[in-house]
């Protein structure tokens, strides 16, 4: 039976009827805390209810929320409590990796799960590695972790991302091969050292794409993450094009990857793309 259809099984009678099919159809969990995604505004009064319900049900989750949107350009989630302990920060465990978050001030995606694991199952040994949005290592801690001849730099803006980066770097030892570097990406990332880059965020403009081409060494990836909407399953091939014309480098699109639905009309892809400059 679906998350769904429990729920309107057992709050029969304690829901009124015309609200059952207003309930969520699912949830995140990060750690112990269970993350809800815009609730229909109609079961707003009964929100409670379905967070106590919900922690009754799972015994990992001690605590209950709702993220109702996120501020850019720094990730910032806008949370609701719903119900259990009133705390936003949690531990949570995935790929051997910890992640110490505060749901309140850092986004974290469980959807990119697949991603982080499809990066660890595709990178090779020995690799240099560019993560260009950092956050507290959301894509490239997995990596470092399970990867013992790989060296990661990571670069974040966000005081209190980066703050929770070095944390994370250091509860999962591997201070001798992740190397922060706090600063804007289009100013702190090196230049020609990496055999893959990583571009974890949405909303990226020309000059980081740049930033990306002139930190690969001589070849190597740029996964490029972007949003577009549903009838349109394409990347913004703009940016591709102007930075071939303008760098004189072979850049061509391997494959483009769904990595999750975003929402009713959008859908999160990532663009492999192979660069060779020399």
């Amino acid at each position: 039976m679906k998350f769904k259809e429990k729920l309107q099984e057992s709050l029969k009678g304690i829901i009124p009827k015309d609200l059952l099919d207003k309930l969520p159809s699912g949830y995140s969990v990060i750690g112990d805390i269970a993350v809800f995604r815009h609730l229909n505004p109609k079961i707003e009064d009964y929100k409670s209810t379905i967070g106590e319900h919900l922690i009754s049900i799972d015994p990992q989750v001690r605590i209950v929320v709702e993220q109702v949107d996120t501020i850019s350009p720094y990730r910032k989630p806008v949370i609701v409590h719903v119900a259990g302990e009133k705390r936003t920060k949690t531990t949570h465990k995935e790929f051997n990796t910890i992640f110490n978050i505060d749901l309140e001030t850092i986004t974290f995606s469980p959807g990119n799960k697949n991603e982080r694991n499809h990066l660890v199952q595709t990178v090779s040994d020995n690799e240099v590695i560019c993560d260009m949005f950092a956050c507290i290592g959301n894509l490239s801690l997995p990596i470092v972790v399970n990867k013992p001849s790989v060296r990661i730099y990571g670069i974040e803006w966000n005081q209190i991302a980066f703050d929770f980066l070095r944390q994370n770097i250091e509860v999962n030892k591997v201070d001798n091969r992740y190397f922060p570097i706090y600063g804007n990406n289009k100013d702190s990332t090196p230049r020609n050292f990496a055999t893959r880059v990583l571009m974890g965020y949405f909303d990226i403009d020309y000059n980081q794409f740049r930033c990306a081409l002139e930190a690969i060494e001589n070849q190597g990836w740029v996964h490029y993450h972007s949003l577009t909407p549903r009838d349109n399953l394409e990347q913004p091939i703009e940016i591709i094009e102007q930075a071939r014309n303008e760098s004189g480098y072979k850049i061509e699109v391997k494959e483009i990857r769904q990595i999750k639905k975003y929402s009713p009309r959008l859908y999160h892809l990532c663009s492999d793309i192979f660069v060779e400059k020399y």
